[in-house]
């Protein structure tokens, strides 16, 4: 069932959903996410609304209920990269200690710790920001020790098996590391860095995604795309 009109209070977000070829109609809104409609059901995507009964990336959601639901919430930015960094470790139990997260933007430091409660690590984290200008960009760096397993390659395939499917969450260990790897790109990238020892490990993950990438526009059109049943790339690429 093709969108009768979708509405948004972000340009960018606007300017994907007029490229849409299942959106009939586009109009400036309230939400800083999507309020669409499909006949007489009215739906929408919210941004960072962590009390939403549906809540989080859309890489960590079951589709079952996403495609049924009247309401969903992405995260924002800073916990869009929070989780793509913690929750495969967190999902498994290997953090150690309180991770430390370093932004060059401002976060929503309560959304950020109601984000990773959410898929397990109950037990906070610090937030650094210094805030820097790298264009449209958004950088992360989160340090975060970690309970050393048995091989290391083991931390390797967490986050194969969490993004290894996903375009819209890009391992990247061979680039120049810098803003063009992700600017007018919709995907975040991120790189991992493991110090060995025992009984724990220091694990640093770098990540970097465009504004209106995978911490913007482009995660909000995404998971529409999933919530209607649409191919998930509709209205991106």
């Amino acid at each position: 069932m093709s969108i009768s009109l979708a509405t948004s209070s972000s340009q960018r977000v606007r300017e994907l959903l007029a490229n849409h070829p299942r959106v009939e109609r586009v109009d400036t809104g309230t939400s800083a996410g999507i309020e669409f409609s499909q006949g007489a059901w009215k739906r929408e995507i919210r941004v960072g609304d962590f009390d939403c009964e549906l809540y989080g990336l859309v890489e960590f959601m079951d589709n079952n209920p996403l495609v049924c639901a009247d309401r969903a919430s992405i995260p924002g930015p800073a916990a869009t990269l929070a989780l793509i960094a913690l929750a495969p470790l967190a999902r498994a139990g290997l953090i150690a200690d309180s991770p430390v997260l370093m932004l060059n933007f401002g976060g929503d430091e309560q959304e950020v710790g109601k984000a990773l409660e959410s898929v397990g690590w109950t037990a906070g984290l610090t937030i650094h920001t210094e805030e820097m200008d790298l264009g449209n960009a958004l950088a992360a760096t989160a340090m975060v020790s970690i309970r050393t397993p048995d091989d290391l390659e083991d931390v390797d395939a967490l986050y194969e098996e969490q993004f290894g499917r996903s375009f819209y969450v890009q391992r990247d260990e061979s680039s120049e590391w810098g803003p063009n790897v992700v600017l007018g790109k919709p995907f975040a990238a991120y790189r991992l860095r493991i110090v060995p020892d025992s009984p724990n490990s220091l694990l640093t993950v770098r990540l970097l995604s465009d504004r209106d990438g995978k911490c913007g526009a482009s995660q909000i059109v995404h998971a529409m795309n999933v919530m209607c049943g649409f191919e998930e790339s509709l209205g991106i690429k």
